[in-house]
């Protein structure tokens, strides 16, 4: 995710990276051509650090900045679950903190990114991070009571998306269609399907009874979903609340 967002932002702003893996900065020099710098050296030159380290990683990062985090600096947080309380403590500092929830289609200019706003950020702190983010696709600000929820259906969700297609596809070869024309036929149905959502007016169930017939054939494979409608709807939404369950424990 961090190297999407970088993707995303270095030709529209200056931007210096601390990665102490020595091989994947080596990568980030190359591809991105930006100076790879020590922790220390960063905190004391930028202001406006995004923090895109994983969860579990962010406690001792928040440790090795602690003492060099001042009040001027602005803190960016992509990790999932990480609240910015729990940022702000560990720094024992009055910092601002915006966090984001973006998700994976933002290497392709199409994400989802949700902000919310520390206890000391500021609403000119929320427009500049999404002024970034917005480079990266749509975004939105929301209470940070709803981020789990955030980063159970934005979040997580390319990957429901994604085995949707998966099951697609394996029904498409089920039906004897070579893995070209399986994968064309799907990816484009699911395309165009998301394209009417988004420029007609009408929600997905509109849509929907406009493609079934009496009698027809969208009918007839309708029928089988309705009858399976009860537990597959019961089971999308089990899934949702055990993402954002998931969510809600990083922290702890």
């Amino acid at each position: 995710m961090g190297g999407a967002i970088l993707q995303g932002i270095v030709s529209g702003y200056a931007v210096e990276v601390c990665e102490q893996d020595r091989l994947r900065a080596k990568t980030v020099r190359r591809r991105w051509k930006v100076p790879v710098r020590s922790l220390p050296d960063l905190l004391e030159t930028n202001y406006w650090i995004l923090l895109g380290v994983k969860p579990q990683g962010m406690e001792a990062v928040l440790a090795a900045m602690r003492s060099r985090v001042t009040s001027r600096h602005r803190l960016i947080s992509i990790a999932a679950g990480i609240s910015t309380d729990f940022i702000q403590q560990r720094l024992d500092r009055r910092v601002a903190v915006v966090r984001v929830m973006p998700n994976l289609p933002v290497q392709v200019g199409q994400g989802m990114s949700v902000l919310c706003a520390g206890a000391f950020a500021s609403q000119a702190d929320v427009r500049a991070v999404r002024a970034i983010f917005k480079r990266l696709g749509q975004t939105l600000v929301m209470e940070e009571r709803w981020m789990d929820a955030v980063t159970a259906v934005s979040g997580s969700g390319p990957a429901y998306v994604f085995l949707f297609v998966e099951a697609f596809l394996e029904a498409a070869r089920a039906l004897g269609l070579d893995e070209d024309a399986a994968r064309t036929l799907t990816r484009a149905t699911v395309k165009g399907a998301v394209e009417l959502l988004e420029r007609g007016r009408e929600d997905a169930a509109v849509w929907r009874r406009r493609v079934t017939s009496p009698g027809g054939t969208t009918e007839a494979a309708l029928a089988v979903f309705e009858r399976e409608k009860g537990l597959f709807r019961e089971v999308f939404k089990r899934a949702i609340k055990a993402a954002a369950r998931r969510s809600s424990e990083l922290a702890r």
